[in-house]
């Protein structure tokens, strides 16, 4: 499972972590049956609270996304909603992303140019 967080963004980290970890569950990168990484090696390879990890998991567990097994883990269960990246998620996005650049004041054409050079990274 690949993910990150910045530490520096204006979006909290738990946020951050929860919406990935959604987006790969109902994305079907993640299937049905797959463990998420224990609490604690996640918290340690991101370099955060197990704490935070605990509620991003606690969250997609009341969201019916996942399931704690005890000793065997956090499976993903099917997901409850099954989209792929379309429309209503781009849109989504747009708005997330529209509402970091109002609130880190920087101009629109400084928000074109990092989501130009992201898209080419990516």
């Amino acid at each position: 499972m690949i993910v990150h967080v910045d530490a520096a963004s204006p979006v909290p980290v738990f946020e951050q972590l929860r919406a990935q970890i959604e987006r790969l569950i109902v994305s079907g990168q993640l299937a049905p049956g797959a463990t998420l990484p224990p609490i604690r090696h996640l918290a340690t390879d991101l370099g955060i609270a197990r704490g935070t990890v605990n509620k991003v998991y606690e969250q997609l567990a009341r969201d019916g996304l996942v399931r704690t097994a005890g000793r065997h883990g956090t499976v993903v269960q099917q997901a409850a909603r099954r989209v792929g990246l379309g429309h209503s998620d781009l849109a989504d996005a747009a708005d997330a992303l529209a509402l970091v650049v109002r609130q880190l004041g920087l101009a629109d054409e400084a928000a074109h140019r990092a989501l130009d050079a992201a898209l080419r990274r990516w």
